[in-house]
């Protein structure tokens, strides 16, 4: 069974199992207060402070919501959480949306504002390495958090768009934390495939690495805040609220990622690297999260718009690695209507409320 054949029948057996669930599906967020959101990260840490930040600063409670933070290890298990309306929203990566879309699957799901605006994932090579380009990789071993990870689904369509077979490429799971440094110092990877928060997590650790262009990724977002169809539309202003909430977190920790990564380790005291003082924590913290904030779009105006182009590219990009048989419509992906009261706060106080912050 050729690569692209196996990824498209577990896309596919995992797009029948979010479908069958999803009938039995209860609609997240109904009650309007009690609500809860899914992250793709298995623990708390530097790259999801922003959400720590509005939990802590009480931005969801402003908005009339409770709102419980679930921690899953995938866009796939997310795609399911927010199907059978366990959760009302999650920060989800494009392929499982994409996938709902193909003829018989009947997934409805909707973005309704940005978060990963850039593409998250990547590939690199420790600095000192001859390895200049994916056609260097060939008869290497490429490391991963998993090998389920959108990372190496990436790595390997690069691959085979440079011409090198992906299966004379081994891929081997490395974990995260200390088990990545470790495959690096050791030598037992050539080069790493992973997100953006690792890259810098390693670089923190005393492991300068180089990034090798992934044909074919420029263009692509790693997703952004989505939900069902159906709930959009009949709860809009619940989604408007939740989108506040998380843009008022965005914007305070780019305004000061020190204050939102001093909230992040009072809140959750586990995403502490251990074994540094408190100073160097508290650098190597915010050192991660601005490798995150620099891809989730702070800057853009109005915050939060989704952008066809960006999934056009990602559509293109599952038909290409023939992980989908049939072009999807971008359009029909995300839902704008929102985002101009998602944006009404006063942008600036929320800017000076952080730069005036005293943990």
């Amino acid at each position: 069974m050729t690569m692209h054949s196996r990824m498209r029948s577990l896309l596919a057996l995992t797009a029948a199992g979010v479908l069958a669930a999803s009938v039995a599906g209860c609609g997240a967020g109904s009650d309007g207060s009690s609500v809860a959101m899914t992250l793709a990260s298995p623990t708390w840490n530097a790259g999801i402070a922003s959400i720590a930040v509005s939990q802590e600063l009480g931005y969801f409670e402003q908005e009339g919501l409770d709102v419980e933070v679930i921690l899953t290890d995938s866009a796939t298990t997310q795609a399911q959480q927010i199907a059978t309306g366990q959760v009302a929203t999650g920060a989800v990566s494009p392929e499982p949306v994409i996938l709902g879309r193909q003829p018989g699957k009947d997934l409805d799901l909707s973005y309704f504002m940005s978060y990963y605006r850039k593409n998250i994932y990547g590939l690199q090579v420790p600095e000192n390495s001859g390895i200049t380009s994916v056609a260097d990789l060939k008869g290497k071993t490429i490391g991963a958090i998993s090998l389920a990870s959108a990372s190496v689904t990436q790595a390997k369509i690069g691959l085979e768009e440079a011409g090198v077979p992906a299966d004379s490429v081994t891929f081997i799971a490395i974990g995260s934390g200390a088990q990545q440094a470790t495959a690096v110092k050791d030598g037992n990877v050539d080069a790493v495939a992973l997100l953006d928060t690792s890259f810098q997590t390693l670089e923190n650790q005393g492991i300068p690495l180089r990034p090798i262009d992934v044909p074919g990724t420029d263009d692509l977002t790693s997703g952004g805040l989505a939900a069902r169809s159906e709930d959009l539309k009949a709860n809009p202003d619940l989604y408007v609220k939740l989108g506040r909430a998380i843009a008022k977190g965005v914007v305070f920790s780019a305004a000061n990622p020190e204050a939102a990564i001093r909230i992040l380790y009072d809140s959750h005291p586990e995403a502490q690297p251990r074994g540094l003082d408190e100073d160097k924590a508290l650098a190597s913290g915010v050192k991660v999260l601005e490798s995150r904030l620099a891809n989730l779009g702070t800057d853009d105006e109005p915050y939060g718009e989704l952008e066809e182009t960006a999934m056009e590219a990602s559509v293109s990009y599952l038909l290409k690695a023939g992980l989908i048989d049939q072009p999807v419509e971008a359009r029909s992906l995300f839902d704008n209507s929102l985002i101009e009261r998602i944006n009404d706060f006063d942008v600036e106080a929320v800017r000076a409320s952080a730069r005036d912050h005293q943990s």
